[in-house]
């Protein structure tokens, strides 16, 4: 539905263009027999557009328009009037109107034309504010993240960067429009980026890169800019975020690992883990010897290949009440001459909190 207020210090005429307007359903009409009467009526509701006669008493069209416009009022404003000076037409359009047209002697036509001038006029409007907030939208994000959001063409001129980049930069004031890459970094670094820029050129494809400056660790997304009129990638567009706390966290990990493996192969234990069908995932060097076994091809093998029917079924009843109960179990068992204590403990993942493994640790209390 598009909303006007119409402007005509005749009263008559303003009856029946709003008559025509308002035929199809899709334009409703408010009407003022002057600017001032308008310009009182935009203080209290908001129009789509305006369409206002040249010739009016105390203040002409052009007046009214030029008057609107002081007041912030951003509107689609279209002259529709029975003057047709060249002056007139160039004035009007210099002062911001949309459009003009003239009154003829043809109704029919000239209301179909100034009804097609008033959607025109209105479409092209709220696409500018979807496109403008569209834009605010996008700005604010870009400018609230802790990223660093950049934009350089092939050649590491940067067309475009955030306040959080230009800060790591140490350039908060700077036109950064007329520096490259390679000015604020290292040859080293920038030949690297460089050669990364020109190949997500020449692919048109996004890549990513980890790479350290200054003991800190940062992962970057370069993606291309593709202009669509020449179907050309033309620039890429760079998000590059801050890792270092994350590397560190897989470090400690890692070492933490390292230190669960040495202990693991440096006891005297069996330690072992299993799926719910029985088969090994792990087993440490301990077991392995137990076994017979000196490499990792038992990874995906079921446990009765190594054991006979009765240790089987003691074994696998054991793993299966584990899932079931979803808690740890012990046996005992013998085998040869010595007697073992094992316990089943499930492993959980992380997400899901549901078993997938069972780990294995079989003790000789003889050993202790």
């Amino acid at each position: 539905m598009i909303t006007i207020l119409l402007v005509d210090d005749q009263e008559v005429l303003l009856d029946i263009t709003r008559l025509f307007l308002e035929k199809g359903g899709d334009i409703v009409v408010d009407t003022a027999l002057s600017a001032q009467q308008a310009l009182s009526m935009l203080k209290t509701k908001k129009y789509d557009a305006i369409v206002s006669d040249y010739e009016m008493p105390a203040m002409d069209g052009i007046e009214f328009l030029k008057t609107i416009k002081k007041a912030g009022i951003e509107k689609p404003f279209i002259i529709f009037t029975g003057r047709s000076r060249e002056e007139v037409v160039i004035k009007a359009l210099n002062s911001g109107a949309d459009f003009y047209l003239q009154k003829g002697s043809e109704p029919k036509v000239q209301f179909a034309e100034l009804k097609n001038m008033i959607r025109q006029a209105v479409m092209r409007k709220r696409v500018e504010e979807a496109l403008l907030q569209s834009e605010t939208n996008y700005r604010n994000l870009v400018e609230s993240t802790e990223d660093s959001i950049y934009m350089v063409d092939r050649n590491g001129r940067y067309l475009f960067m955030n306040s959080h980049h230009k800060n790591r930069l140490a350039i908060p004031n700077c036109d950064y429009t007329t520096m490259t890459y390679d000015e604020l970094h290292s040859p080293e670094d920038s030949e690297r980026f460089l050669s990364l820029v020109r190949e997500v050129i020449r692919t048109s494809r996004p890549l990513q890169d980890e790479y350290n400056r200054d003991s800190k660790w940062f992962i970057r997304t370069m993606s291309p800019v593709k202009n669509a009129i020449i179907e050309m990638t033309i620039a890429v567009t760079v998000v590059s975020t801050e890792i270092t706390k994350t590397k560190r966290l897989e470090r400690a990990l890692a070492n933490l690992e390292a230190q669960y493996r040495v202990l693991v192969e440096s006891t005297h234990d069996s330690i072992y883990t299993v799926d719910r069908e029985c088969r090994y995932l792990y087993m440490n060097s301990h077991h392995k010897e137990r076994l017979g076994i000196c490499d990792d091809k038992y990874q995906g093998r079921l446990y009765h290949e190594y054991h006979n029917n009765e240790a089987t079924g003691r074994f696998v009843t054991a793993v299966k009440s584990v899932f079931e109960t979803q808690k740890p179990c012990k046996d005992r068992y013998i085998q040869g001459n010595r007697q073992f204590v094992r316990t089943f403990s499930p492993v959980r993942d992380e997400s899901s909190g549901e078993i997938t493994a069972v780990v294995v640790i079989s003790i000789d209390p003889a050993d202790r």
